[in-house]
């Protein structure tokens, strides 16, 4: 048994946290799903810059000056004004979002891992009750947090780009004195993050107001710098070695990204914060409490993934659950026909300029690196896309929904083009055969979850509820790994056989 005497062995022993108590996880889970939205956003935001581009008849000038290489042409004000505009309001967008999730997540976490290293008594339900109760009162927090955080970056901001605009139209030569108040504005913000990095804890679990949490971690890290320290230096030297592992293997034509993508973000991730709640907890004078030995054997995997795959049997025997893939069937062909309807000839020239689409040859990666790695790591990318897709049905199924559709346009998309039926599906069915489905249930489970999320909203089921439902969605995601791993193989391996079969090089 660990014997947890400081903060600092949550770093070296966090592990052990997570396989004695896997549920943990769960809230990370749904951070990842906040990736849906933010795509989704970004998405949304494309479509209509190139909407905009066709009302106004200006793709034909944009196709003309890619073709021509001509790049200054694309700069001109009534081209980038509107992509300044769409990236303003995106960005916009797309933080909203993401503080949103961030919000609900840390407004239910945090309390889940003070109870966690106290009491060793934690649940589901104990987390969705604190995130209800709690996020309005943490996304409060969290914009004060931005704000201040923002102030020395907005001169910074202005300045850069005023200089690039300059540069750009040959007025000036050098970034020099923007370049460094521009490090210096970044590295202020990073200083004042830090500094109110117990903020959301102290909001979520002391139930403090927006300006007392900001205070009250501000007079924490005066006291705690080497905790902070710490933990910057951890998340920095995760980032370093990621960057690092990604790199060394690529000399061997290997790509692990998606893999250590996932490992971060659902491992390490989880400790960094478990380390600041102990922090947080010492702080205030609480005794920290070791972990319990872990109980993995092989009957209880094997009892947990039979529990999750129980969903299947739900979509074909309840009423909301076949609701479920029946509307999630259409939204994914109503998005393969938009994708398919959209690609108009110009369009198609742009993607083909731009290099998005090529038809008739195969992405260099196929060429490039190690097919056996390859695959593993298109099946962690498709995979932690479904998982996204499944339990960001938790906001009423609305991410869930905007994903499937996002994901049949972009099949659409391929298919027009490509604009040859049997290339582009000597391209897309060998492994899709198998993907679609998986990704198609993943997508209904978490139209499932936002059913019942509707309904519990209506008070019409409990809390308990939503929390085994949103457990059995995550376990069934869990299985449907094995799925995504063999049309990983497939993809990476025979698809690129059967396409070049097809006519594709």
């Amino acid at each position: 048994m660990v014997k947890i005497k400081k903060p600092n062995d949550i770093l070296r022993y966090g592990y052990r946290y997570i396989l004695s108590y896997p549920k943990m996880i769960l809230p990370f889970m749904i951070y990842e799903a906040g990736v849906i939205v933010g795509q989704a956003v970004i998405v949304i935001a494309f479509l209509s810059l190139l909407s905009y581009f066709k009302a106004f008849n200006l793709i034909p000038k944009i196709v003309e000056s890619i073709e021509a290489r001509n790049f200054e042409a694309l700069t001109s004000p009534e081209i980038m004004q509107p992509i300044l505009i769409t990236l303003g309001i995106a960005g916009i967008a797309y933080m909203l979002v993401i503080i949103i999730f961030d919000s609900f997540v840390k407004a239910g976490l945090y309390p889940f891992l003070q109870k966690l290293l106290i009491e060793k008594n934690v649940s589901t339900t104990y987390f969705l009750k604190e995130a209800f109760k709690n996020w309005a009162l943490v996304f409060k927090t969290n914009i004060l947090i931005y704000f201040f955080t923002a102030i020395p970056l907005i001169p910074s901001i202005i300045l850069l780009y005023f200089s690039l605009r300059e540069i750009i139209f040959g007025s000036a030569e050098e970034l020099g004195f923007t370049a460094l108040m521009f490090i210096a504005g970044i590295l202020l913000a990073l200083i004042i993050y830090l500094a109110l990095i117990f903020a959301p804890i102290a909001a979520s679990i002391d139930e403090n107001t927006p300006l007392q949490s900001i205070i009250r971690s501000v007079s924490i890290a005066k006291t705690e710098i080497g905790a902070i320290i710490l933990y910057f230096s951890s998340l920095v030297a995760v980032s370093l070695v990621a960057i690092a592992i990604e790199s060394a293997v690529e000399i061997f034509y290997v790509t692990l990204g998606s893999l250590v993508g996932i490992i971060i973000s659902l491992a390490i991730i989880p400790i960094l914060h478990l380390y600041l709640v102990a922090v947080y907890e010492t702080h205030n004078n609480e005794t920290l409490s070791e972990p319990v030995e872990p109980k993995l054997t092989l009957k209880l995997i094997y009892k947990t993934l039979n529990n999750g795959l129980k969903l299947v049997r739900v979509f074909f025997t309840t009423k909301y659950g076949f609701l479920a893939l029946i509307i999630t069937f259409a939204v994914f062909s109503a998005g393969y026909i938009l994708g398919y309807l959209t690609v108009d000839p110009e369009i198609r020239s742009v993607l083909v300029n731009s290099g998005i689409i090529v038809p008739g040859k195969l992405n260099p990666e196929f060429k490039v690196y190690n097919r056996i790695f390859l695959g593993l790591d298109i099946f962690f990318h498709n995979w932690r896309t479904s998982l996204s897709t499944a339990m960001s049905g938790i906001v009423y199924a609305i991410p869930s929904t905007i994903s499937t559709l996002f994901n049949g346009y972009v099949i659409g998309v391929v298919y027009a083009t490509i604009n040859d039926p049997i290339k582009a599906s000597a391209i897309i069915l060998p492994h899709g055969i198998i993907e679609i489905p998986a990704f198609l249930l993943a997508s209904a489970s978490g139209m499932f979850l936002g059913f019942k999320m509707i309904l519990f909203k209506r008070r019409k089921v409990s809390i308990n509820e939503i929390s085994y439902d949103l457990e059995r969605t995550a376990i069934f995601i869990i299985g449907l790994s094995l799925v995504f791993l063999v049309a990983g193989i497939i993809e990476s391996n025979v698809t690129p056989i059967i396409a070049e079969m097809a006519g594709w090089s």
